[in-house]
């Protein structure tokens, strides 16, 4: 009875600081901060959702989470595109804020060989352009699309 007590108290006094609000079992990788925090570094919002537990009106949280190191991520387009990932695609989630599309793909480009990203995507230190083309996966008008690789 007493860990439980203790458990639960302090699953409270994390809440009532914003820094862990839940997570989810689909997803056991997330976080739900207050919106009031400051999105830690290397970290990507993924959701937004409401807890009596954060200020504000609702929406008031973000669920947050790393992006996969490989293969990709959903991210909502709220969020800076982290440092080293890349662009490739666009979409709508109803679990992101904003009007459609409200989302961006990321993943880590390949170490070897070409990887293919939206135009608007950031070009990571150490790579370079060699190419451009199309894609309906990308925002804006043909060419939307840049080819690179690591130098």
């Amino acid at each position: 009875m007493f860990r439980r007590i203790t458990a639960v108290l302090a699953t409270l006094l994390m809440a009532a600081a914003g820094l862990v609000l839940t997570g989810s079992s689909a997803h056991a990788s997330t976080t739900t901060i207050c919106k009031s925090s400051p999105i830690p570094s290397g970290y990507v919002v993924v959701g937004e959702g409401s807890s009596t537990s954060c200020p504000y009106s609702f929406p008031n949280t973000w669920t947050i989470r790393k992006p996969y190191t490989s293969g990709t991520t959903t991210m909502c387009k709220v969020s800076s595109v982290p440092s080293g990932y890349v662009v490739v695609g666009e979409g709508s989630s109803t679990s992101c804020p904003y009007s459609f599309p409200n989302t961006w793909t990321i993943r880590k480009p390949y170490t070897s060989g070409t990887t293919t990203i939206c135009s608007v995507s950031p070009v990571p230190s150490g790579y370079v352009v060699v190419g451009q083309g199309s894609s309906t996966s990308c925002p804006g008008s043909f060419p939307n699309t840049k080819t690179i690789r690591a130098l």
